[in-house]
């Protein structure tokens, strides 16, 4: 067992909790098969489906030729795959979400706030960000902890910071204490 010495410290801060940085993320649900010539736009990027031929002007080709690319599984790592190559402020992950649909989910590559400023957008038949969802959200900067295992209580619980940081840096856990 080991034994960690907390320091408890008054609320220093100015926000209702102590919050971990976060960057700024957007998740599109593929519910079925992609079509040609469909997009999703990611800040001024579009990023165009293409069974065969050229994107559009000014638009970045997602590859989707071949035999069961447009399945949504598939479509959803093409997509991945191409913002990746092609952008310099977010990076992709395909994967599945709990209902077992194929998504992915767009991530700011900084910490804080600005990735909050991101446009989104899709013309898809089956695919959508959701519902009223224009922007990368959530991106957020931590409570900056320069100590080590300090103890904050903030009604109803106490907050840990096991690893002190400056505002992108520092990570905070929540707990309420129980009675033995």
């Amino acid at each position: 067992m080991i034994l960690k010495e907390l320091t408890l410290q008054k609320k220093w801060f100015s926000e209702t909790s102590p919050k971990n940085p976060h960057r700024a993320t957007a998740t599109l649900t593929l519910t079925d098969t992609v079509s040609d010539a469909e997009t999703v736009t990611v800040g001024t990027q579009i990023f165009e489906f293409k069974t065969s031929g050229n994107a559009g002007t000014g638009k970045i080709k997602v590859d989707i030729s071949g035999e069961g690319n447009t399945a949504p599984d598939k479509a959803a790592v093409k997509l991945a795959q191409t913002i990746n190559a092609n952008s310099t402020i977010v990076t992709a992950t395909a994967g599945e979400d709990a209902d077992e649909n194929d998504i992915v989910t767009i991530e700011y590559k900084e910490i804080g706030t600005e990735g909050n400023a991101i446009a989104v957008a899709e013309t898809m038949a089956n695919a959508t960000f959701g519902t009223d969802v224009t922007k990368l959200s959530g991106g957020q900067l931590g409570t900056p902890s320069m100590t080590k295992n300090v103890v904050v209580y903030v009604t109803p619980y106490y907050y840990w910071c096991d690893k002190e940081g400056n505002e992108k840096t520092v990570s905070w856990k929540r707990f309420a204490p129980e009675a033995y």
